[in-house]
């Protein structure tokens, strides 16, 4: 039927392989089987293994894996007949990944290489890989039975004696090079979406986002971050944890009852279950906007309420701004549909680890497999581990990170480049990384032809920086430079004029850096954001002065506003009588800087938002169908934020590194950050110029 004799396919009625199928998939491993399903597999079984499905162990083998996928993917306890295509046809291409690293010449068959669809295409079948489950299952004697040696035997995986280069795990991806993943809630997975050019989209409809895009922006931040929520610690044995209980506590204290005895719990609720239950506390998730009335107000997938903040005691060390996820606890009256808020906190964050546990492992980044439809990549735990001890070796390798707002057209910052690439050149970095903006003056359209364009001038600039280039052989042969734009380069500066465009923002055209180009022999001109990935490190590039968009939109609270005006007048009280307590002249051991705590909260909102820029589409506009190049679901190992309104930080949080090098030119001294992968360290470099 296939073009081989080696099996004899047979038509087997579901019935009859009802016993095999529950004792593998629901007994061993606790799944359910409709009868779609288990007439799926039937005919797999009969058409691949043949007529003897029975004797041999290909059966058992064929359905434990297929379990294992299951489980792996975690598409839930009933299985279907759309579940079990796919999950088949991820089968077929792991095998096939397998195979080509493995095994690129050696022919044998598989039962996972025939399908239905592969009747007329009979050459295009991959062969068993060396170190499948099923390698003991051949097609050319279906009739022989396995001896003891065979079963037992165990894979020989030959990568793992293969020395790893690091430059095939080094790799830069721009915004529209990476993959996308739409998550489901209720399956609590990520499913691949393809690109619209591999679709055959042409035309405006492969480069315009769908009105669809739009509403799953949202959703999916706020699936996320409940998902987030519910997998910490105190939500572990129930979703019965208030983080905030405040009123909980008053009510105890004015009842002096046992606290042992009350409970502190409450469940998150959504909105819509509201209405009708007056008085009553609850505690919200939900996306922090305005309603048509200029109010305050919550919003999650069910519904939205206004709520008031006249009371509110927020939690400190967070930036509070219209399109941030918040918890918020308090009291709801239905006169006037109103929500009043007692406390409010931001979401509680999540380490890498434990997230990429929960996903399964996914290869997001498409490192160790492009994924596609029909097969999903997946990172290896032990390539992980051997990624991370070669990282640990490398020890001289190191990127040197330059301050923002490079301006080529300056003459100071271009003789300050000079000294620190003459610096560079005698120990050339593995990665230069460039900043922008790269001009003073954002590029627009000019209108007069009498003076040099802005865009000519922008080229120019490229080029002197070029020939500067041109001078250290040894940093141009040896060090991969990457450029990342800012708010005055091209493209996005002819809309914006130098404010905040939309994100992500395309990179610097090619027409501008041809000569650079020619001079760098690795150049990477970057979108931003962008992400390198680096043996085992994830690391987020991103250019944008959030510090100063956090303090002009943040959520001032009229609680805390009164009491900051009646310590003003105690102090003022205090100056009159010339009489200053001890206690105010001593700085307390556990107080920081006003600089450290600023840099603290802006690190901790970034991270526990899980997302580049919480923001409202009306503050900072995003393209929809590349919000998930924004999306820090797991955070990064290492996320360069550059940010020229905040001070220069170098700080962990969560096991997320977060370097901040600050503007370029600072008090007549040029600054630049070097970074340590293999130990993940921070050296602070500057040169007076």
């Amino acid at each position: 039927m296939f073009g081989s004799g080696n099996v004899l396919p047979v038509k087997i009625q579901p019935p009859l392989l009802r016993p095999l199928a529950y004792r593998v998939l629901s007994r061993k491993y606790g799944l359910s089987i409709k009868s779609d399903g288990l007439s799926a597999l039937a005919e797999f079984v009969g058409t691949n293994i043949g007529a003897n499905w029975r004797q041999g162990p290909a059966t058992i083998k064929f359905l434990e894996q297929f379990a294992a996928v299951w489980k792996q993917q975690e598409r839930g306890l009933f299985i279907d007949q759309s579940g079990v295509k796919e999950v088949i046809q991820e089968m077929k291409e792991r095998e096939k990944v397998e195979w080509s690293h493995e095994h690129p010449i050696q022919h044998e068959e598989n039962i996972l290489g025939r399908t239905d669809d592969d009747e007329n295409n009979s050459d295009d079948e991959m062969p068993i890989a060396a170190d499948s489950s099923l390698q003991n299952v051949s097609l050319s004697s279906p009739m022989r039975q396995p001896t003891e040696r065979d079963e037992y035997k165990q894979p020989f995986k030959p990568e793992s004696s293969k020395a790893l280069d690091w430059r095939d795990y080094f790799k830069v991806i721009n915004a529209s090079q990476q993959q996308r993943f739409s998550y489901n809630p209720h399956k609590m997975q990520f499913i691949f979406v393809p690109n619209k050019k591999q679709n055959g989209l042409g035309g405006i409809a492969g480069f315009l986002p769908d009105i669809e895009d739009k509403v799953q922006m949202f959703l999916t931040r706020y699936y996320l971050t409940n998902d987030r929520v519910m997998r910490n610690e105190n939500f572990q044995n129930s979703d019965m944890f208030n983080p905030l209980s405040s009123m909980v506590s008053l009510q105890n204290e004015l009842s002096n009852t046992n606290r042992q005895q009350q409970s502190s719990s409450m469940s998150i609720t959504p909105i819509k279950n509201l209405l009708g239950r007056d008085a009553q506390n609850f505690l919200l998730l939900g996306l922090l906007n305005k309603n048509f009335k200029g109010n305050w107000s919550l919003e999650d997938p069910s519904g939205s309420v206004e709520i008031d903040i006249s009371q509110t005691i927020p939690t400190q060390g967070h930036y509070y701004v219209p399109g941030c996820m918040v918890l918020v606890e308090g009291i709801y009256y239905s006169v006037g549909n109103k929500f009043h808020v007692t406390s409010m906190t931001l979401p509680p964050g999540e380490r890498r680890e434990i997230t990429l546990e929960t996903i399964g492992n996914l290869d997001l980044l498409g490192i160790h497999g492009i994924s596609n439809n029909n097969f999903i990549a997946r990172l290896d735990k032990d390539l992980k581990i051997r990624l991370h001890l070669l990282e640990k070796e490398l020890t001289d390798h190191k990127f040197v990170i330059l301050g923002a707002n490079l301006f080529l057209d300056d003459l100071k910052i271009m003789t300050a480049l000079s000294k620190i690439l003459q610096k560079l050149n005698d120990d050339p970095p593995t990665l230069l990384i460039w900043q922008g903006s790269f001009t003073s003056v954002p590029v627009f359209a000019s209108m007069s032809s009498r003076n040099i364009s802005s865009s000519t001038q922008f080229k120019n600039n490229f080029d002197a920086l070029a020939t500067l280039l041109s001078r250290f052989d040894n940093l141009t042969e040896n060090t991969t430079m990457i450029f990342i734009p800012g708010p005055n380069d091209l493209w996005g500066s002819m809309v914006s004029l130098g404010a905040s465009g939309t994100l992500p923002q395309d990179p610097i055209p090619s027409a501008f850096t041809k000569k650079i180009n020619k001079v760098c022999k690795n150049v990477v001109w970057s979108s931003n954001p962008t992400r390198i990935a680096y043996l085992s490190q994830e690391i987020v590039i991103f250019r944008d002065d959030l510090s100063g968009r956090f303090k002009r939109h943040r959520l001032e609270f009229p609680f805390n506003e009164s009491e900051d005006v009646y310590t003003e007048n105690d102090n003022m009280m205090s100056k009159d009588t010339d009489i200053v307590p001890i206690d105010e002249l001593v700085k307390e051991p556990d107080q920081l800087p006003q600089k450290v705590q600023e840099t603290r909260k802006l690190v901790k909102t970034i991270l526990d938002q899980g997302h580049l820029s919480p923001f409202l589409d009306s503050l900072r506009p995003i393209s929809w169908d590349l919000d998930h190049t924004l999306t820090l679901c797991p955070i990064p190992s290492t996320m360069v934020l550059c940010d020229t309104t905040s001070a220069q930080f170098d700080l962990t949080y969560n096991g997320c590194k977060v370097i901040n090098p600050g503007s370029f030119i600072h008090n007549r001294r040029a600054r630049y950050m070097e970074y340590v992968p293999s130990s993940k360290k921070t050296i602070q470099e500057e040169i007076y110029i």
